[in-house]
């Protein structure tokens, strides 16, 4: 049996300018490539993690108030570090507040050292605590 006679089985026939099409291809997908990566990393993101600049008034990192719409105030304090050092402790400081029940604070996009002693109002979201009574992760500080 002859293919070549059979007409559901063609040679395939590349263009004559393939080469041209598939080096275009790559070029324009190298641009876009480093250009979306340069964007990116000259932070072209909004509402990422805030920048550390020594003596420079902290940023607040999250102005959402959809998401960190829990909040306290009270008097932010390191927490102190357990006596028996295998105890497990819940976040790495504590609001305190008057007449109600302390605050344990946790924080990735805040350096929450920089707020203690000071009277604050926090605002974050309410996470599941198995030792503490109310446990925190905090998006955004406002100093009182």
């Amino acid at each position: 049996m002859d293919f070549q006679s059979n007409k559901l089985i063609q040679k395939f026939k590349l263009p004559e300018d393939f080469a041209k099409l598939f080096i275009g291809v790559i070029v324009v997908a190298l641009i876009a490539g480093v250009g979306t990566g340069y964007i990116l990393a000259s932070g072209g993101t909004q509402g990422g993690v805030a920048s550390v600049i020594p003596n420079a008034a902290p940023k607040q990192a999250q102005e959402d108030t959809h998401t960190f719409k829990d909040f306290a105030e009270g008097t932010l304090q390191k927490r102190p570090a357990p006596k028996n050092p295998t105890e497990y402790v819940e976040g790495t400081h504590i609001l305190v507040r008057e007449g109600a029940v302390p605050v344990a604070l946790t924080s990735s996009v805040i350096d929450l050292s920089q707020y203690e002693g000071k009277k604050v109002k926090v605002f974050g979201e309410t996470q599941k605590a198995l030792k503490e009574g109310w446990l925190m992760d905090v998006g955004k500080v406002e100093v009182e």
